[in-house]
């Protein structure tokens, strides 16, 4: 009988500094974890560049920190057991095309199979591809979060395509009440509006033609979320492509929308049915991050994983050397001052602005996160999925943002609050042993 193959499921990891140095034994444990799966997977949330080179331009807009790693981070990542990674996110294009070119061929010279990005859409969509003893795995990686100009770009026979990250577009679906307040919002601040093909589109002047604001009318009451028909076409297409090729299929959505009628930890409404239908596309395990909340919850579809987020697993994005001067800028450094400052003096000044007025507090651990174990059987059958939870360090600043095994007390409460974001979902998660164990239905 074909044994139990294993993937590990990682959230985002900000890396940018040495891991194979440490040597604290909490790090070491979740290290070896990793190492021992079959598949340990991660999601790339930075580029990897040296500040220079062919096309290394900070761009005019970035995922809030303009995001570097040095060359040696792609090998540290294999060090720490990863074998492929995703990277569609909003920070993808923090250093134009240039920052996304020496990513990808770092990754590349490191033997790190990686999806999401690519010189055009069609590049960005289609799977990566790795080959082990225990079988082949396909991941697919797309976004919903980053700015407009970062989505790749189709290409023709007549036109080269344009490199960027493979979306996931969505729009909102508003009763007729919000629909009239947005309008008059639009209008009293001078944006164009139309309603080409029944949707209503909302465009500051001089931005795009592709709507900033697409809201297509309801009769019923609320605020939703739906994703554009091309771009879920296209990402199922490819995932039903993978699933022709590959033993397992891993699907990725990098995400920073939540649910206003929840809080943080409640994923946005276009997701859950979204990854529904990557599941019946042909995914076995699904995994959306990026919302920094720190964890939301997971579900059990068809007999198959959706984390809609297991939390950061590193995080270091306040060590980043160098910033652009747009940087400085947004955290309200003046003329006089900006040229002079320096990253340290930028993230402080970031911890005191003051705080967002739309999220709603969130009772997750602060710095905490799970590490997925999945089990997966013959035709991809979840057979079990444990889930060991972890925590960023904090001091020294040596261990800043670098995971390391919770400790007793931390993690039960860490698996008790992904159990409370799993009910509503109908997962069941049990505290066994210091990990979390989701209940799996018994087959008929």
């Amino acid at each position: 009988m074909k044994k139990n193959f294993t993937l590990a499921i990682t959230g985002d990891s900000i890396v940018n500094r040495r891991l194979s140095i440490h040597a604290d034994e909490r790090f070491l444990s979740l290290i070896e974890i990793l190492r021992a799966a079959d598949v340990a997977y991660t999601h790339l949330e930075t580029v990897i560049h040296d500040y220079e080179g062919d096309g290394v331009y900070p761009a005019a807009e970035s995922g809030w920190t303009w995001m570097r790693s040095p060359r040696f981070v792609a090998d540290e990542l294999k060090w720490a057991g990863f074998d492929i990674v995703s990277h569609a996110s909003n920070h993808c294009l923090d250093y134009s095309y240039g920052g996304l070119f020496s990513t990808l061929k770092a990754l590349d010279e490191a033997g790190l199979p990686h999806a999401g990005t690519g010189r055009d859409l069609g590049e960005a969509r289609e799977p990566a591809y790795l080959d082990t003893p225990g079988g082949r795995i396909a991941l697919v990686s797309m976004s919903s979060s980053y700015v407009s100009w970062a989505r790749a770009g189709e290409r023709r026979r007549d036109v080269e395509g344009r490199p960027g990250l493979n979306p996931l577009r969505y729009y909102y679906v508003a009763d007729v009440p919000t629909l009239e307040m947005v309008k008059e919002v639009a209008f009293r601040l001078g944006w164009n509006i139309s309603n080409p093909g029944g949707a209503w589109w909302f465009n500051p002047p001089g931005a795009s033609k592709d709507p900033v604001i697409k809201i297509v009318e309801t009769k019923g009451p609320g605020v939703s979320t739906a994703v554009d028909d091309d771009d879920a076409e296209g990402n199922l297409r490819s995932i039903r492509d993978a699933a022709r090729q590959a033993d397992y299929v891993l699907v990725h959505l990098h995400n920073h929308e939540w649910n206003p009628a929840g809080s943080l930890s409640v994923p946005p409404t276009f997701v859950p049915p979204f990854a529904r239908a990557c599941i019946e596309a042909g995914a076995d395990v699904f995994v959306a991050e990026g919302s920094h909340s720190p964890l939301r919850g997971i579900e059990i579809y068809n007999g198959k994983p959706i984390f809609y987020d297991p939390g950061d697993f590193m995080f270091m994005s306040d060590t980043v050397t160098r910033l652009p001067a747009d940087f400085y800028s947004r955290m309200g450094f003046g003329p006089g001052t900006r040229w002079d400052a320096r990253p340290a003096d930028g993230f402080e000044a970031r911890k005191v602005q003051p705080p967002k007025l739309n999220p709603r507090r969130d009772p997750s651990p602060a710095k905490s996160a799970v590490v997925g174990i999945c089990s997966l059987g013959d035709e991809g059958a979840l057979k079990d999925l444990r889930l060991y939870p972890i925590v960023l360090g904090h001091e020294p600043r040596s261990k800043k943002g670098l995971p390391m095994l919770a400790g007793a007390g931390m993690a039960g409460t860490i698996i008790k609050r992904v159990a409370e974001l799993s009910a509503p979902f109908g997962t069941t998660i049990d505290f066994v042993d210091g990990a979390g164990v989701v209940r799996l239905a018994l087959p008929p």
